[in-house]
């Protein structure tokens, strides 16, 4: 079970949340809903939205994302060509469907583009200190 959660995109799952979302006419119209009103100790008021609740949610994927880059083993191959293939999903969808034509969803896609590019450099980086601790540099 955890060697799944190792190879599987979570922007990919982030994707279909929002898929869900946009087929139960929540999104992308709903995505300036506030979700709820929270009173802070300086007196304003906070009113997260559904838009802001994605967002949080991807910032949270990107984490977990450039985590599982940091190891070097032989499911990481697979977890970066699926974030890839989960990037041009994003890219296309933005581009082409009008339920993905907002500020969110590219927002979505930029940080899908870091983890592809991070994912890449940061397991590019880590492989060359495993050689290079080994001493064979």
């Amino acid at each position: 079970m955890l060697r799944i959660l190792q190879i599987i995109p979570f922007f990919g799952i982030l994707l279909i949340i929002y898929w869900l979302a946009v087929k139960t006419n929540l999104f992308p119209n709903g995505l300036n809903h506030v979700l709820f009103h929270m009173k802070l100790p300086s007196e304003a008021i906070w009113k997260p939205t559904w838009g802001d609740f994605m967002v949080l949610l991807g910032v949270l994927c990107l984490y977990v994302e450039l985590f599982k880059s940091t190891r070097t083993s032989e499911t990481t191959i697979i977890d970066h060509l699926l974030s890839t293939f989960v990037l041009i999903f994003y890219l296309t969808a933005w581009l082409i469907y009008s339920w993905a034509g907002n500020s969110v969803f590219l927002i979505l896609t930029g940080m899908a583009f870091l983890d592809v590019i991070a994912g890449f450099t940061i397991t590019i980086s880590a492989a060359r200190r495993d050689l290079s601790i080994g001493g064979k540099v």
